[in-house]
């Protein structure tokens, strides 16, 4: 009696009550299910391809709510008077993969059921991923004037350590090369070339190469800068900077910096000058102790970059069409599918059309049913880490 006085003040029917009550039963375990359900969407004029295209996304919003979802509750007043009640229905469980069992016209109708593996991500790590391949380049190295003479051939031995230690790297595939990867200082001038000092002296005009045009597609460059510093000429300690890039000139947006800095003690501080001397460290020792705690944090640094979420913002491509900096290097198929929320549009789905090592080309498989205002929204793609 008390819950019939309740629902008719807040102007909430008995059905409305039963649908909220059955979503709550339906929310999902913690792990992940797998779930069969069936999308269908009318035929309209005969257009097959839509309303396939239609009948999957049914499909798969089904299957997300099968998974669990969320529901939001919302009340209209005017004037102080309550008017209404909304509720929002939204899946609170992903995709993680999923299988046509069949697919069909069915009289007015067509209908795709679908095998779904829903629910939350399994701890499996990255092992869905494929391995980031990274080209190393010639390193920079700068040794302060105060540091000692053998500082230059420390950060020598030192960058071949880490690069060494670094190839051990789980999901990295890392390479050397000759090539220096640094920026060109001259690339940023913009003097013309025939007011240019440098052009006036040796002939030649300033057209900077571009480094970064030797790398494929499907990798990304790894530059590394040392920088080496003592506080005085008679310094028991040395001072490693050690500045690392990643360059990804496919998808600029991607690129990635870390800084680290360690000092490093060369010489015992005692009051007795010869036994400072006698136990003061060669290049080797320092090259080794700087290289090891330089990969332990460059290897974590780069096990987070193999391991990132696949999401990134929609940039419009043509009508019904959008571009990613993600592709097959990342591991997407043509049968990957994305996922978008927000930008007026609580669920929408995307397929691949077009895919390339660096980056893909998506489009709704509603195009109908999605918003307007989806460029710059974020699209996630999941292969399971």
């Amino acid at each position: 009696m008390i819950l019939r006085v309740i629902l008719k003040y807040l102007g909430i029917s008995r059905c409305l009550l039963a649908v909220i009550f059955l979503v709550a039963l339906g929310q999902g375990p913690s792990f992940a299910d797998m779930v069969r359900v069936t999308g269908r969407a009318a035929l309209i004029d005969g257009d097959t391809a839509l309303a396939q295209r239609r009948a999957l996304e049914d499909a798969l919003y089904l299957a997300a709510l099968a998974g669990g979802a969320d529901v939001s509750g919302f009340s209209m007043a005017d004037r102080g008077v309550l008017t209404g009640e909304s509720v929002l229905v939204r899946p609170g469980s992903r995709i993680l993969d999923y299988s046509v069992l069949r697919q069909g016209p069915s009289n007015n109708h067509y209908e795709v059921e679908i095998d779904a593996y829903v629910g939350a991500v399994p701890e499996i790590g990255c092992a869905m991923r494929p391995a980031v391949r990274l080209i190393a380049g010639h390193p920079q190295i700068h040794a302060g004037q105060r540091a000692p003479l053998w500082t230059d051939a420390a950060l020598e031995q030192a960058h071949v350590s880490t690069i060494r230690l670094l190839e051990s790297t789980p999901r990295v595939d890392l390479s050397t090369s000759d090539i220096s990867f640094a920026p060109d200082p001259q690339a940023r001038s913009n003097v013309p070339d025939g007011f240019d000092y440098r052009a006036l002296l040796t002939g030649r005009a300033n057209e900077p190469a571009s480094t970064t045009s030797n790398i494929p597609d499907s990798a990304r460059a790894l530059h590394l800068s040392w920088h080496a510093t003592a506080p005085s000429l008679n310094s028991h300690t040395l001072t490693v900077t050690l500045s690392a890039q990643i360059i990804d000139p496919a998808a600029p947006n991607r690129a990635r910096q870390i800084s680290t800095r360690q000092t490093v003690a060369i010489s015992a501080n005692t009051p007795w000058r010869t036994v400072n001397v006698l136990a003061r460290r060669d290049a080797s020792k320092v090259a080794e102790i700087v290289a090891l705690k330089a990969a332990a944090e460059l290897s974590n640094w780069l096990d987070d970059y193999a391991c990132a979420p696949l999401q990134g913002e929609l940039v419009a491509a043509g009508a019904g069409q959008f571009r990613i900096n993600l592709g097959s290097r990342d591991g997407l198929t043509h049968q990957s599918l994305a996922f978008v929320e927000g930008h007026g549009q609580p669920w929408t789905v995307f397929r691949i059309v077009e895919l390339t090592a660096s980056s893909s080309t998506v489009s709704p498989l509603n195009i109908n049913r999605a918003g307007r205002n989806l460029e710059g929204a974020n699209v996630r793609f999941e292969l399971g880490g």
